[in-house]
């Protein structure tokens, strides 16, 4: 018997899942144990990888067994969304050449090492050039996708990461969450801050690392099907829902660093270790936009991880490591734990100031992807954007325009995604407490199961089946909103504050 147009498109979706497990292991080696001479080969192996990918998926056949296989999944919504999926990566895809395909991969593996090395040295100008090539790739790729209608080349890019969502959108989103965070921050930043002396000294890094791997399946994340390392900058890499790969890292002088980092982390691992193992195969395995994945480690970090009920559950274990944390009150700690401080670090920031740090990174991105500014003129922008939105100037470019390793993958239109998952995680936690009673007094038992289940059946289970903001509005009855990231956020440090 001939292969159906459908049976066709699930080989091809299983290639595609195979082909692109293999990109994210050899991605996940090189930020985590690949040898310092490994680099060159690597960005050729990771070129002829992604080249194949993008072979594969904008084979002619593939578009003919789309186009024929919406007939025979009639009435099936499983499979109708997985051809929407499907379409949608593949339509983006054959408006990219190949040989574009192959030097991003390429300049992208090479920009991670020049990254490394500049942040280490805290020299821009060893990364420069590099910036400059991913980002006239980037531009090249974004005017390959298209234009949207009525929208600009941002656009292009962010599609990738959050679909449906222009900067005519967002950028208002984002003036508006700064509008109304800045004079919060300027309250709270006036008043007496939480002593936190118990923080200050030197915590052994291998107790961190073990309190870390005990947070791990308290949590809900599955040692079986995960692991944790350690990286130069916190990231998580799913292959699958039985192989899902995390990183912390961890600081002698900076306790606190290692316990959010592997919070953040294990958010995102929990949502990749929840997706539908029969769709393992499929293009619906995978989260719908990097903001509705954002918001779940968000959401463990932050209103669980940051929560007194939380501390009142974990100092115990925490002092077991760190005698002396045994002194230390559970609410002293969960006030220092919320200090709300200008800093130059963004994944060392606080709640309230972390969506500044977002609109710093996604108004200078914009600019450069506009041609507004110039690489060479990055580093002055971002030290006067600093000072501006968060009160505080960068000494070195280590602290400043080198600090993440996004722009060294050329990933522009990443980092909105971080606002946006902040409003999500409010919202969907706000809905969580409403439909579960006695969450929070369940987290000093360290039940935490109760919402890692209702995140599951609310989230992870519908994998790529829904765009992101529908699954959020079933899930609360409300879509894309920061109503609910103001009232817990004002709410929360109002009392703590007293302001």
């Amino acid at each position: 018997m001939p292969e159906s147009a459908w049976e066709f498109v699930t080989r091809a979706m299983a290639e595609l899942r195979a082909l692109g497990g293999a990109v994210s292991v050899l991605s996940w080696d090189q930020e985590t144990f690949l040898p310092p001479r490994g680099g060159p080969a690597r960005a050729e192996q990771l070129a002829a990888l992604q080249g194949i990918v993008h072979e594969r998926l904008t084979d002619p056949r593939l578009g003919e067994a789309l186009a024929r296989a919406g007939d025979e999944v009639a009435g099936d919504p499983e499979r109708a969304a997985a051809l929407r999926a499907l379409r949608f990566d593949r339509e983006r895809a054959v408006r990219v050449p190949g040989r574009l395909v192959r030097a991003l991969a390429r300049a992208q593996s090479e920009g991670v090492e020049a990254w490394r090395e500049a942040r280490e040295a805290s020299d821009f100008a060893r990364f420069a050039p590099r910036l400059e090539t991913l980002l006239g790739l980037r531009r090249e790729q974004a005017e390959a996708f298209g234009v949207p209608a009525g929208g600009e080349r941002y656009d292009a890019l962010l599609e990738g990461y959050e679909e449906g969502m222009r900067v005519a959108r967002l950028a208002p989103i984002l003036s508006h969450l700064t509008g109304w965070l800045s004079p919060l921050v300027d309250r709270l930043c006036a008043a007496p801050p939480p002593d936190d002396a118990f923080l200050r000294g030197r915590f052994d890094v291998e107790a961190q690392w073990a309190f870390t791997l005990e947070l791990l399946p308290l949590l809900g994340f599955d040692l079986a099907a995960g692991r944790q390392d350690r990286s130069a900058h916190p990231f998580s890499t799913g292959i699958d829902p039985g192989d899902v790969r995390i990183t912390t890292r961890l600081f002698e002088t900076l306790p606190l660093s290692s316990i959010y980092s592997t919070l953040h982390e294990a958010g995102h691992g929990m949502y990749e270790q929840g997706l539908p193992e029969r769709w393992r195969a499929s293009v619906l395995c995978s989260a719908p936009s990097a903001g509705l994945h954002e918001s779940q480690s968000r959401l463990w970090e932050n209103l669980v991880g940051r929560s007194l009920p939380f501390w009142k559950g974990m100092m115990p274990r925490l002092a077991r490591r760190f005698p002396s944390m045994a002194a230390v009150p559970p609410e002293a700690f969960h006030r220092a734990a919320n200090r709300v401080e200008r800093s130059l670090i963004r994944v060392e920031a606080d709640e309230v100031t972390y969506n500044l740090h977002i609109a710093l990174r996604f108004e200078l991105e914009l600019a450069m992807v506009r041609g507004d500014l110039s690489v060479a003129d990055l580093p002055g922008a971002w030290n006067d954007r600093s000072e501006k939105l968060l009160g505080i100037r960068p000494p070195r470019d280590a602290e400043g325009c080198l600090q993440d390793i996004h722009w060294s993958f050329g990933d522009f239109g990443y980092f909105p995604t971080y606002a946006l998952g902040n409003l999500y995680a409010a919202s969907l936690y706000a809905a969580a407490r409403r439909e579960l009673p006695g969450l929070e007094a369940g987290f000093e038992t360290g039940a935490f199961a109760p919402l890692l289940g209702w995140l599951r059946a609310k989230v992870h289970a519908l994998g790529r089946s829904l765009p992101a903001e529908e699954i959020v509005r079933a899930a609360t009855g409300g879509g894309l909103t920061d109503e609910d990231f103001r009232r817990y956020l004002v709410g929360k440090y109002s009392s703590l504050y007293g302001v």
